[in-house]
């Protein structure tokens, strides 16, 4: 049961890992070179539909992980630490939108905020981004390792 949990998380976390990076890389950098009235555009038009393919990934890579480390636990496997860093590093990264994505998000799909705003605030989202990154690298990185040590 233990190795299902683990292909299912470690796939899970890969695939929500590199969809993440590819919007730091990729869409970021785009939206920062858009003016704020064609970023304010495409946000209109593409928000939705970026938040309705991030949601259901973002919910499948914690709770998919979270599960496993419940297992273990329940089960007292070797390698709590690495399960327990899997775990604080999910939990980590699941409350970052509703302590800052959701809002800012939401602020650019009312246009609240002022062109001259704008700059600095998508500067704070990618930071954002990147720091949520780092917690989803660790947990996919200690499915990994677990995996290795089965």
């Amino acid at each position: 049961m233990l190795e299902i949990l683990f292909i299912l998380s470690s796939s899970m976390l890969g695939v929500f890992l590199g969809a993440q990076i590819t919007e730091a890389v990729l869409f970021v950098p785009h939206w920062k070179a858009l003016s704020a009235d064609d970023f304010f555009e495409f946000h209109k038009t593409y928000g939705k539909k970026i938040y309705q393919f991030f949601a259901p990934l973002t919910i499948a890579a914690t709770l998919l992980p979270l599960i496993t480390v419940a297992y273990s636990f329940i089960n007292q496997y070797d390698n709590q630490i690495l399960f327990g860093l899997m775990g604080f590093s999910t939990v980590a990264f699941f409350p970052t939108y509703f302590l800052y994505f959701k809002k800012t998000n939401k602020s650019f799909a009312e246009r609240s905020l002022t062109n001259e705003e704008l700059p600095y605030e998508l500067n704070r989202w990618g930071n954002w981004h990147w720091g949520r990154i780092c917690f989803e690298l660790i947990a996919f990185i200690c499915t990994l390792l677990l995996m290795i040590n089965l």
